[in-house]
């Protein structure tokens, strides 16, 4: 479980069709690269941040619990509507012990989901086994003007028990 005073390893953003993944520590950015298709790590225009653009949408997550989710509507500036805010922080099922990450977004079909992904998760009883997946939504508008968006989902697979615990 992870609460206010968690101190987490890096941050995803998904964005033109895909994720970005900024940390403060080399070592944290090599071994995203080296699970998800790059490397080595770019620094970014932060002199304390890495980089990583990994090549998979679609990668498994541990997310503990429906606590680990949040979402509410930031007030917007007068004459604007307000916008969705979804917070959920997480760890990489394939490099659990390197630490949580958190993915902040301000997608409408990501908060209108949360109210069943907190419904599956409470269902895994502890932590649950995830696919975090970033899909590129594609459309015209009324006139006529091709847009797109990255649209993150998240898709509970069930109940996740980490194969360290068991090692001897």
């Amino acid at each position: 479980m992870t609460n206010r005073k968690t101190t987490f390893v890096g941050r995803f953003q998904c964005g033109q069709g895909s994720w970005r993944v900024s940390t403060g520590t080399e070592e944290v950015a090599t071994v995203i690269g080296q699970l998800f298709g790059q490397s080595p790590p770019q620094a970014s225009n932060d002199a304390d941040q890495f980089e990583v653009l990994p090549r998979s949408t679609s990668m498994r997550v541990v997310i503990s619990g429906p606590e680990s989710i949040r979402a509410g509507l930031l007030t917007a500036a007068p004459r604007y509507e307000p916008q969705p805010s979804t917070r959920l922080s997480f760890r990489l099922a394939d490099a659990h012990a390197l630490g949580c990450f958190r993915l902040s977004s301000a997608s409408w079909d990501l908060a209108e989901s949360v109210p069943t992904l907190k419904t599956a998760l409470s269902k895994t009883d502890g932590d649950a086994l995830c696919e975090l997946v970033a899909e590129t939504v594609e459309f015209i508008t009324r006139d006529g003007a091709a847009l797109s968006y990255c649209r993150p989902s998240i898709k509970v697979i069930g109940p996740w028990h980490n194969p360290d615990q068991h090692a001897t």
